[in-house]
């Protein structure tokens, strides 16, 4: 009985802990999932530049292409090995090797000793020396190498400016998503006001089932506008997350105030004519591509395939290299005799016939490089393109931030007439709901066209090369 009780008590004892710890590990996610972080942009665009995967992998990209140039020289170094060998042979055929023996001791028919040259266990040691002293592929790896760290670092560049442009632009489309949500839960809470009291107006019979209805449709309209805008308020903060590196559940607070900086840069576009917006695209190739860093690698890549092609050249070249070899005479020890034989060749080689493998290459390499040049004007096209449509965009915006002011300030009127006239019976529920959704609108199309049009002032200045000066300055 005692035993059986003891039994039970630990039994009791694992279940408790086993709670315990389901309780703890509960706990801890519950706490992750609730995580909050509070960030302004400055803050987002720094945690973006040091969390961020794609800044980290470009980074080691960077030290990978300058350990890799470190590599093409060290392989103009010579090289030195020691190298050391056993070998054991068995019984018979030791025997059959070992001529010496016919030739030595007192019984020996000849007057002479052979020295042993053929031992059952035997070691040899030798020090051995490489050197290449003229290799055309070993040289153009040189210069291969040293393009591919600047492409390294130009990508590098590249990599920072976009995270930093995805950071302003997804913490902006958060603040956006913000706004609208805010304005959209106004309307739907007066909405529900104007539905109940539509409601009791109908069971007063001073409003019809049709107007009763129109105003129910009207709130469930809000409804689905503010759920579709939730889901996209969650789009953008996940967004943002996944820029600065953050867990999903992370549960972001940005802060409302764009930088002092940022505005101004949007009043100064503001104040431009058309004209002077379309000429700041109007640039010359090499200042636009010294300016973008993501061109600035492609054209890097063309140059670097140019030296692939160059190099299949070295195919056709002779090699030449020298050895020089240190060794110890084979013997049945490990000890390094006195008998140290050198040996110093210099070794020439000259391609006569490979089978049509070098040409091949070399025209493989060849169109290999054509193709890289189209690539990269294509690149180059594009950009100026992307850049066209840029600046399209934001004189586009320019004009209907001019033409939601004043349709803000006409609707805000008309919205203030229709309310006093519905309240004197002079005009319909339908008309007083069509003034407050074109009131809505105003307002959600301001608050779109403010935040794109920022939007687009840093599209473009990421575009030219000009966010670090311009955004972060």
């Amino acid at each position: 009985m005692e035993i059986i009780n003891r039994i039970a008590q630990n039994n009791r004892v694992r279940f408790f802990l086993v709670l315990f710890l389901f309780f703890i590990a509960n706990t801890v996610q519950s706490q992750d999932q609730d995580e909050t972080v509070y960030l302004n942009m400055e803050e987002a665009i720094s945690m973006a530049l040091a969390r961020n995967n794609q800044v980290k992998a470009s980074e080691y990209g960077v030290l990978q292409a300058r350990w890799n140039n470190k590599n093409a020289w060290a392989r103009m170094l010579p090289s030195v090995y020691l190298t050391s060998r056993y070998t054991w042979i068995d019984d018979s055929t030791f025997a059959l090797r070992d001529f010496s023996r016919y030739f030595q001791g007192p019984n020996s028919p000849f007057g002479f000793n052979i020295p042993q040259t053929v031992f059952q266990s035997s070691f040899v040691t030798s020090l051995d020396v490489n050197m290449q002293l003229f290799n055309g592929t070993l040289f153009y790896n040189l210069f291969i190498t040293e393009a591919q760290e600047e492409v390294a670092e130009f990508q590098e560049e590249s990599t920072r400016r976009n995270i930093i442009f995805l950071a302003i632009s997804t913490y902006l489309g958060v603040l956006k998503n913000e706004e609208i949500l805010k304005l959209q839960r106004e309307y739907l809470d007066l909405s529900l006001l104007n539905y109940e009291k539509a409601e009791r107006m109908h069971q007063a019979g001073r409003f019809s089932k049709s107007e009763a209805l129109r105003w129910k449709v009207d709130y469930q309209q809000q409804k689905g506008i503010v759920v579709n805008s939730e889901n996209q308020d969650r789009s953008a903060r996940a967004k943002l997350c996944r820029v600065v590196n953050l867990d999903m559940r992370t549960n972001i607070k940005v802060d409302p105030l764009i930088p002092r900086r940022i505005l101004d840069e949007g009043k100064r576009m503001a104040a431009l004519p058309d004209e002077e917006i379309v000429k700041m695209i109007h640039i010359d190739n090499e200042t636009l591509i010294a300016a973008n860093a993501a061109l600035n690698a492609a054209r890097k890549n063309e140059a670097i395939s140019h030296l692939v092609y160059q190099s299949s050249r070295a195919n056709f070249m002779p090699n030449l290299s020298l050895n020089y070899s240190y060794g110890w005479r084979e013997n049945e020890n490990i000890n390094l005799d006195d008998y140290s034989p050198q040996i110093l060749s210099i070794n020439f080689s000259m391609p006569i016939f490979t089978g049509f493998q070098n040409t091949t290459t070399l025209k493989s390499n060849y169109y290999g490089y054509q193709q890289s040049k189209e690539n990269f004007q294509d690149q180059l096209q594009n950009v100026r393109f992307i850049l066209t449509e840029t600046v399209n965009k934001i004189i586009n915006l320019k004009t209907q931030l001019e033409i939601s002011k004043v349709n803000i300030e006409y609707n805000e009127r008309n919205y203030r007439v229709v309310e006093q006239q519905k309240e004197q019976g002079l005009v319909s529920n339908i008309d007083f709901i069509d003034a407050k959704l074109n009131l809505q609108d105003a307002n959600l199309q301001n608050i779109q066209a403010n935040y794109d049009f920022i939007s687009g002032i840093i599209e473009l200045y990421y575009l030219l090369g000009k966010i670090n000066e311009t955004v972060i300055r």
